[in-house]
């Protein structure tokens, strides 16, 4: 039985340099690490703000991009999507 909600999902990446980018993941608060996507533009700017970059691709390419990871949940349309804390450096 297929759970897909659109035939694109936006992604919320941030830059890695140059062309290069890389997912932005999280966390439910019992722990699990969660891709994150939304179905559309305005769902992921309301969550994540309007300057945040995103790649645009279907449900299997994203699953197929978080298998490595061993990310098997995807959370859907989040309400809110916080920044990463900062790296020191």
């Amino acid at each position: 039985m297929s759970t897909r909600h659109s035939d694109d999902w936006y992604v919320p990446v941030h830059p890695a340099g140059g062309v290069a980018c890389t997912l932005q993941t999280g966390h439910l608060p019992d722990g699990q690490h969660v891709g994150i996507a939304f179905t559309t533009r305005t769902h992921l700017h309301t969550a994540c703000g309007p300057h945040q970059q995103y790649l645009r691709t279907t449900e299997p390419t994203l699953r197929e991009a978080l298998h490595p990871l061993g990310i098997t949940r995807i959370q859907l349309n989040p309400l809110r999507v916080a920044e990463p804390p900062a790296i020191a450096s």
